[in-house]
C-alpha cells in the first residue's frame, strides 16, 4: 500500500490505521474512537469496531481490565493541542471548509519495515537473547601424540527492557461536535506517523540515556568509514567492513538522507563517464551492487550500511489511550493519555558500518 504522497512505504502501523479509517466512514459515530473513549472514561465498555479491538487486545494479551483505558493493536504516542479556533471575519462572506481536501502535514517517511528490520510484538517480561560472541581455537598438532590445548567459547546475551515513548492530548467538546474531516480521522493519521518517527529515530540514533532505547548509531562494535569527501573507496569500504566481520548478505542495504544520495548522485566512480556513484533517484536507489535507501529520520551526513536484519525493534504489548473527561471540567476538555512500550537491540553490531559528517 502507498501512502497519498506517492510511493513513500508505509509503516505497519500506518497500513492498520489506513484500513481502519476507511472503514469507519461507513460506521456511525457511536462506533469512532472518541465515542468509545468516552464511554471507556464512563467505566462502560466501548462499542463497536473499537470495542472488538479491546477485548481481543485484553485477551490477547492477559493483560488486566483498567476501565477508563482503551487498548488496540497498533503502535501511537502523540503530542498536539486540538481545538476550534474563533477568528472572526468578514460576516458577509460565507466559508466552506472542504474537509475532504484536508492536506497532512509533510513527515518523514518510516524506513524500517522497508529495509528489513525485524520486529518481536507481544511481549510481556523482560526479553534476552542468548549469543556467542567468541569462537574455540583451532591448532595443527606437531605430531600424532601431542595433546590439543584447551579454548573455550564466549557466551553473551542480548537484553530486552521495556523504554516508554508517550504523549498526551487535550481535545475540546467542540472539536468532537464541529470538526471536519472528523476529529478521530486526523487523530488517527497525526499518531500513527508520530509514533512510526519516534521509533525510526531511536532505532538509528537512540541515546541509550534519558528513557530512550540506544540505537545503532553509537552501538559498541559497529565498524566505522571516513565520512569526508566519500567517494567510490569508501563506499566500498563499507561492504569491506562488513564482509571481514562475516556479516555481509545479499539483503545488506545502505540508508542515509536525501542530502547525500543527491551527493553521491553527482559524484562519478571514473572521471569523465556516466557512472554515478548513487544510481537512481534518492528515494530508493543502488550503489555498488547493494540496494540503497534514504529517510530524514537519519542524522544530517551520515550513511548507514549493514545487515538490517540484524536490528531487533522489542515491543510489549499494545497500545493504551486512557482518557480523563475532566481535564478541564469547566471548558470541556477531554486529555487523551497515550505510549507505546518498545527496545531497540543490534543482534550482531558488527554487521553495520557507519560513516559520518560525509562531505
Amino acid at each position: 500500500m502507498k501512502s497519498a504522497l506517492g510511493n513513500i512505504p508505509l509503516t505497519h502501523a500506518q497500513r492498520q490505521f489506513l484500513a481502519t479509517q476507511r472503514a469507519a466512514l461507513n460506521r456511525k459515530p457511536a462506533d469512532g474512537l472518541l465515542a468509545a473513549i468516552g464511554r471507556k472514561a464512563e467505566g462502560k465498555e466501548a462499542l463497536g469496531f473499537w470495542g472488538e479491538q479491546d477485548q481481543e487486545m485484553r485477551q490477547r494479551y492477559g493483560v488486566s481490565e483498567r476501565s477508563n483505558t482503551l487498548r488496540f493493536d497498533s503502535s501511537l504516542s502523540m503530542y498536539r493541542d486540538l481545538a476550534t479556533n474563533a477568528n472572526g471575519g468578514n460576516y458577509l462572506v460565507g466559508t466552506t471548509n472542504a474537509g475532504g481536501s484536508f492536506i497532512e502535514m509533510l513527515r518523514n517517511a518510516s524506513i524500517l519495515d522497508k529495509v528489513g528490520a525485524k520486529f518481536l510484538r507481544g511481549l510481556q517480561g523482560n526479553v534476552t537473547i542468548p549469543r556467542q560472541t567468541a569462537a574455540a581455537t583451532a591448532y595443527w598438532l606437531a605430531n600424532e601424540t601431542a595433546g590439543i590445548t584447551e579454548t573455550q567459547q564466549t557466551l553473551g546475551q542480548l537484553a530486552f527492557s521495556p523504554k516508554n515513548v508517550g504523549a498526551y492530548t487535550e481535545v475540546s467538546r467542540q472539536l468532537m461536535v464541529q470538526s471536519n474531516p472528523a476529529c478521530e480521522m486526523l487523530v488517527m493519521n497525526d499518531l500513527a506517523a508520530v509514533l512510526a518517527r519516534a521509533i525510526d529515530t531511536a532505532a538509528l540514533s537512540g541515546s541509550g540515556s534519558g528513557g530512550q532505547p540506544q540505537g545503532l548509531i553509537g552501538t559498541a562494535g559497529v565498524g566505522s568509514v571516513t565520512g569526508t569527501s566519500l567517494a567510490y573507496a569508501g563506499l566500498l569500504e563499507f561492504q569491506s567492513d562488513v564482509a571481514t566481520s562475516n556479516a555481509l548478505t545479499d539483503g545488506a542495504a545502505y540508508l542515509t538522507t536525501p542530502t547525500v544520495a543527491g551527493l553521491l548522485c553527482q559524484r562519478q566512480r571514473f572521471t569523465s563517464t556516466d557512472s554515478p556513484l548513487w544510481s537512481g533517484n534518492v528515494a530508493k536507489g543502488s550503489v555498488i551492487g547493494f540496494d540503497a535507501y534514504t529517510s530524514n529520520g537519519v542524522p544530517a551526513g551520515t550513511m548507514i550500511f549493514g545487515d538490517w536484519s540484524q536490528l531487533i525493534v522489542a515491543e510489549w504489548g499494545v497500545i493504551e489511550l486512557a482518557t480523563n473527561p475532566y481535564a478541564n471540567f469547566q471548558s470541556g476538555i477531554t486529555g487523551i493519555r497515550g505510549w507505546a512500550t518498545v527496545d531497540i537491540g543490534i543482534r550482531q553490531p558488527a554487521a553495520f558500518s557507519v560513516a559520518s559528517s560525509i562531505t
